[in-house]
């Protein structure tokens, strides 16, 4: 009798602890990507579903989602008191995060973090910390110029127009961890993964015409969200250059993202 109730005891912490989603892994997908599009960590969602070998998930797995940490909205402190300055890219620290995992999946050293931050190096995370995430060298970003319209959603390294069943729009390789923003106000009519373009963001403008962004390694948006120009929709991979698929429909034919309305 006692052991089942411990057993029911059990049961009853891990309900409370994880939620029953599920999420079926679409091709491209990596353990990273799924955890930041959920707002977990790597290391929950591999020790949830058994994983210890992150290189060999297969398309079409069904993965068990760790319920979701509320965490505090609080900025790491720093030796000085200043907060996260947002105009770098920032991380904000969930459970079972520690320095040495957040700085190895960005590319970067224990110590380039701890000196951005300004944290000494016995400094333990809490969840809610704001990390700003060292740049690498070669991925510092050209000044943007202040303008009350975008040009383009992310800025611009190189562009190509895509071809095949994505013609008629853009092939924009940009920077690592680059805010994708919307070139238009209007309502997020959907935003998930959709195939192998990742996760797209379609905005529809008063005018009806349809924004579609594709290949945003997570979101900052949901469907019903109403957007304006500059509003940040999501951010690209934090791996080598990015891409960006960027395409307008109007009434369903596709327009030259160039010539289409920027307001």
């Amino acid at each position: 009798m006692r052991k089942f109730i411990l057993f029911i005891i059990c049961l009853f912490i891990s309900a409370t602890l994880f939620g029953d989603d599920f999420h079926t892994v679409k091709r491209g997908e990596t353990i990273y990507s799924i955890a930041l599009s959920y707002g977990v960590s790597t290391d929950a969602l591999m020790k949830l579903n058994g994983i210890t070998d992150p290189a060999k998930l297969k398309a079409d797995q069904k993965l068990k989602i760790p319920q979701k940490m509320d965490a505090p909205k609080s900025n790491a402190p720093r030796k000085n008191g200043s907060s996260v300055n947002l105009n770098n890219p920032e991380y904000v620290v969930v459970k079972n995060d520690t320095l040495f995992s957040i700085a190895k999946r960005n590319g970067v050293t224990v110590s380039e973090l701890l000196k951005l931050n300004e944290l000494p190096a016995n400094y333990v995370l809490k969840m809610g910390d704001r990390l700003k995430i060292p740049q690498k060298k070669s991925e510092v970003k050209p000044p943007l110029l202040q303008k009350s319209t975008l040009e383009w959603p992310v800025t611009v390294k190189s562009m190509s127009k895509s071809t095949g069943k994505i013609a008629g729009g853009v092939v924009i390789t940009s920077y690592a961890s680059e805010v994708v923003r919307s070139v238009t106000k209007g309502v997020v009519q959907s935003a998930g993964p959709y195939l192998h373009y990742k996760k797209v963001v379609i905005v529809k403008n008063e005018s009806g015409w349809l924004y579609i962004y594709g290949g945003c390694d997570w979101l900052s948006v949901k469907q019903g969200d109403k957007v304006g120009v500059g509003t940040e929709l999501g951010r690209l991979s934090t791996d080598g250059s990015p891409q960006l698929l960027f395409m307008v429909d109007k009434d369903g034919v596709y327009v030259d993202p160039a010539k289409a309305p920027r307001d």
